[in-house]
C-alpha cells in the first residue's frame, strides 16, 4: 500500500511538471505568431530561388486549417511553381493589352514569382469569399514564418479572365464547375525589404 501511495504521488508530481512546461511554452508561441503577423510585407521583388515541394505542401497545408463556414472549405487551390506556365499566362495577358507591361526585373505578371497560388471560391456558397480570404492569410502568414515572401493580387485575375488569349491556361488550371478564379498569392524568396505602411487606427472604436 505504501509502495502504491509513492507511485501515485510520483505520477502526480510528473503531470505537474508537464502542466507548468505546458504553460512556460504557451507565451513563447503566442509571442512567435505576433511576431510573424506584425513583420509580414507584401513582397513585389523575389529572386530566382525556388520553393521546394515539402514546404509549399506545409504553407498549404496551414492555409487549409483555415477558419471556414460550415467547414464546407468551399474554395478549390491551384499551384503553379512551373516557370514556363507562369511565362505563357504572363505573355497572353500582355497579347491582349498592349499598353502594359512587366515590372523592371520581373518575367512575369506575378512581380517575378517563383511560385503563384490560384484560390477559387465555391459560387454557390455566399459566404465562400470570406473563407478564401482566411485561407489566403494562413498562407501568406505561413510562408512568411519560413522565410517565403508573398503578395496577395487581384489584378492579374482580372487580366486572365478578359483575356480571350488566356482563357486556354485558365481552362488548364482545372477548376470544378461553379467554382470562380478569385485572386492569386504571388510567393518567393524575398528580394527587398519593405518598411511597414502605417495602419489607421481611427477607424477602431469600442461600444459600451
Amino acid at each position: 500500500m505504501k509502495k502504491l501511495s509513492i507511485l501515485i504521488l510520483c505520477m502526480m508530481a510528473l503531470t505537474s511538471c508537464s502542466q507548468s512546461d505546458v504553460t512556460k511554452e504557451s507565451p513563447k508561441d503566442s509571442e512567435s505568431v505576433e511576431n510573424v503577423i506584425m513583420a509580414r510585407r507584401s513582397i513585389r521583388q523575389y529572386t530566382k530561388q525556388t520553393i521546394s515541394r515539402d514546404t509549399l505542401d506545409q504553407i498549404i497545408k496551414c492555409g487549409i486549417n483555415a477558419p471556414n463556414g460550415q467547414n464546407r472549405q468551399a474554395y478549390e487551390i491551384r499551384i503553379v511553381n512551373n516557370p514556363q506556365l507562369l511565362k505563357e499566362i504572363s505573355d497572353a495577358v500582355l497579347k491582349d493589352n498592349k499598353d502594359m507591361s512587366l515590372k523592371p526585373g520581373a518575367d512575369n505578371i506575378f512581380f517575378g514569382a517563383t511560385t503563384v497560388v490560384f484560390i477559387s471560391n465555391d459560387t454557390s456558397y455566399d459566404m465562400s469569399q470570406i473563407d478564401c480570404g482566411l485561407l489566403g492569410e494562413n498562407i501568406m502568414l505561413s510562408a512568411w514564418e519560413k522565410g517565403i515572401g508573398s503578395c496577395c493580387m487581384a489584378f492579374p485575375i482580372r487580366l486572365m479572365k478578359e483575356s480571350e488569349s488566356c482563357a486556354p491556361l485558365v481552362q488548364k488550371l482545372g477548376f470544378s464547375a461553379g467554382y470562380n478564379l478569385l485572386y492569386c498569392i504571388a510567393m518567393g524568396y524575398p528580394n527587398e525589404n519593405p518598411d511597414a505602411k502605417p495602419r489607421k487606427e481611427d477607424m477602431i472604436k469600442y461600444v459600451e
